[in-house]
């Protein structure tokens, strides 16, 4: 489920049981045992509670709850337009676990308890719960029971192929195996689904021990939808067989597949915490462009990884493997023209920079944005610029702040451009900074990527560079998001 349900009551406690009806219908859905149901809605009940007695206490007003239910679990926001409330009072949660009322009774009640002030479009606080139930319960700090057997011998016969019907169900097994219920692409838990997608969108590799005929391994091709590309992920190898070179193998099966099926490039987004995917991409001729922050929820959990334990969002290194590139005209705002530039050559990319026009033509604003509220992360695509753009971005903007995004990343099209300087100082002044380029990524044209905090919750100590480019690229961006701190409109 990723639909959201907005649901609109006057501020009065007898409206409550709506509130409390449209939670028993959606939890349904996800399965939540009585307890978490029952932990969600009196979460939400304190939350009314304190909307009505504290932002509207001697008038009448409306709640807006936007309910975002997903296959384990839910995020609800409640919106309203009252009285303002100072920041440091949220900021103090928890004042003290032993009391068991409001903001403190929130706090233990759901997984994660956050507030936003939207100036004159009031405040916003948001709870999520996830399902406890036997099915999702939390994945031990424990090695699971397959760690626990000796590994497998290295002269063990593993043999590569591609996807047959059959496999889903070790597919799923193997994620499950290596990351419990935390991983980010939620499909790859559903058999079904898995099968339902193979050569449409999904297209994988399989490792089998040959001597068992059984699955120990899965790599993946994702097709982008606008695009000739496809990113490359999903790759899992059951605990008892790593170490045994099994990733290589299907690694190199799966560049071949992405040429039989005559994509233009495939790239990868290596966790970061997750040093050997930054080390494989980049010995098997991946070149990296950009490092986008925070795009990792922080519920992902990896075996035997201690950087996942801390409860914080993680980030992404992106690298791409070109297989045909056609020379672009672009445009390169200036402000960034050094490091874009040293992004293309690093690709060995040969590019023809178009020199913005003192009067360029007018065009229609082209822009929109796409939401996750599984990872609860958003992505402004700007193609064109034109008449009352700023306008439209900033209400554009407005609308994911009110959801209370965690990021917001915005991809800029580099190839049909002229005011991109204009563009890119608008969101600078906006808080947005910089993350890098991504090639071919909508419609096969390159786009500027920048990215914008909206939470605190973005871990650094898992922030951990393979390469010098890396490293490099990760203190551009640290440096330009200090530049854009001093320079920002609130």
């Amino acid at each position: 489920m990723n639909s959201a349900v907005v649901l609109k009551v006057p501020s009065e406690e007898r409206y409550f049981h709506i509130v409390k009806s449209a939670i028993d219908d959606l939890v349904c859905d996800i399965h939540f045992s009585d307890s978490d149901k029952n932990a969600l809605t009196d979460a939400t009940y304190e939350l009314f509670q304190n909307t009505i007695i504290h932002a509207y206490p001697d008038q009448k007003g409306i709640v807006e709850l936007e309910f975002h239910p997903f296959d384990y679990g839910m995020r609800i926001n409640i919106h309203d337009w009252g009285m303002p409330m100072a920041a440091d009072k949220y900021s103090s949660v928890p004042i003290n676990l032993h009391k068991d009322e409001g903001f403190n009774r929130i706090y233990k009640l759901v997984d994660r308890f956050e507030y936003a002030n939207l100036g004159k479009n009031g405040k916003i606080f948001s709870i999520l719960k996830y399902a406890k139930h036997e099915m999702h319960k939390e994945t031990p700090k424990s090695a699971p029971d397959s760690v626990l057997h000796e590994r497998m011998p290295p002269d063990t016969p593993i043999a590569v192929r591609s996807y047959m019907p059959g496999d889903e169900e070790a597919i799923a097994k193997l994620i499950y195996q290596n990351y419990g219920y935390s991983y980010i692409k939620e499909s790859f838990y559903y058999p079904r689904k898995i099968r339902e997608l193979q050569n449409r969108k999904i297209f994988s590799i399989i490792a089998l021990d040959t001597n068992l005929n059984t699955i120990v391994g899965h790599f993946a091709l994702v097709k982008m939808p606008d695009s000739n590309i496809a990113e490359i992920g999903v790759v899992v190898v059951d605990p008892r067989y790593k170490g045994l070179g099994i990733m290589n193998k299907m690694f190199q099966a799966l560049m071949d597949r992405a040429r039989e099926l005559k994509l233009d490039a495939i790239f990868g987004e290596a966790i970061m915490y997750h040093i050997f995917s930054q080390k494989s991409n980049l010995t098997h001729g991946f070149s990296e462009t950009a490092l986008l922050l925070g795009k990792a929820p922080e519920e992902v959990t990896i075996e035997n990884n201690e950087l996942t334990q801390k409860k914080m969002r993680g980030s992404v290194l992106v690298g791409y493997r070109l297989f045909h590139y056609t020379p672009q005209q672009l445009t390169i705002p200036e402000v960034y023209k050094e490091k874009i530039l040293e992004i293309y050559e690093k690709a060995k990319l040969h590019i023809n920079i178009q020199p913005s026009p003192s009067k360029p033509k007018a065009q229609h604003v082209h822009l929109y944005y796409t939401y996750d509220p599984l990872m609860n992360i958003a992505t402004i695509v700007i193609d064109h610029y034109g008449k009352h753009f700023k306008h439209k971005f900033l209400l554009m903007l407005s609308q994911l702040r009110a959801k209370h995004c965690d990021m917001i990343y915005a991809e800029i099209n580099l190839s049909d451009m002229p005011q991109i300087d204009k563009v890119v100082k608008i969101l600078n002044r906006r808080g947005f900074f910089f993350a890098g380029v991504l090639f071919l990524k909508h419609k096969n044209r390159d786009y500027l990527c920048l990215q914008n905090k909206h939470t605190t919750h973005v871990g650094r100590r898992n922030l951990v560079c393979y390469s010098d480019f890396c490293k490099e690229l990760l203190h551009y961006i640290r440096t330009d998001e200090q530049r854009i701190k001093k320079n920002r409109i609130k």
